[in-house]
């Protein structure tokens, strides 16, 4: 018998992307290397500013005021240091660690500190 499980309301859903950043020679800067973002999976999540109860539980030096919570109901492999790229805003995030979760609930967390866009 198959159970329902919780979900996170898809209203507040947006499709983010996670980007592998590889680096290649420009030969017509003289050789210099530049950053190619190569998406290498799309999920459909939230990005979500920490609780009270976050600030608190979290270790001292462990996030700056730029931290957030990635939240996704998808099974897409995310990995501490990869780059992902909200496609709403154009926001990007590093992936600082990976939040525990109950075992009946599906959803991922994730720490990700905000990139400033210039």
């Amino acid at each position: 018998m198959l159970w329902a499980t919780p979900k996170l309301p898809r209203t507040l859903l947006h499709q983010l992307s996670v980007i592998k950043r590889d680096f290649v020679r420009d030969p017509n800067k003289g050789g210099q290397s530049r950053p190619v973002d190569v998406v290498v999976a799309t999920f459909w999540g939230v990005v979500l500013p920490l609780s009270n109860k976050d600030w608190r539980q979290l270790p001292e030096g462990s996030f700056t005021a730029d931290s957030q919570k990635l939240y996704t109901d998808d099974p897409v492999e995310i990995e501490p240091g990869q780059i992902i790229k909200d496609t709403y805003d154009g926001q990007t995030y590093t992936v600082k660690t990976e939040l525990s979760h109950n075992s009946i609930h599906p959803m991922h967390r994730y720490i990700v500190e905000g990139v400033v866009k210039r």
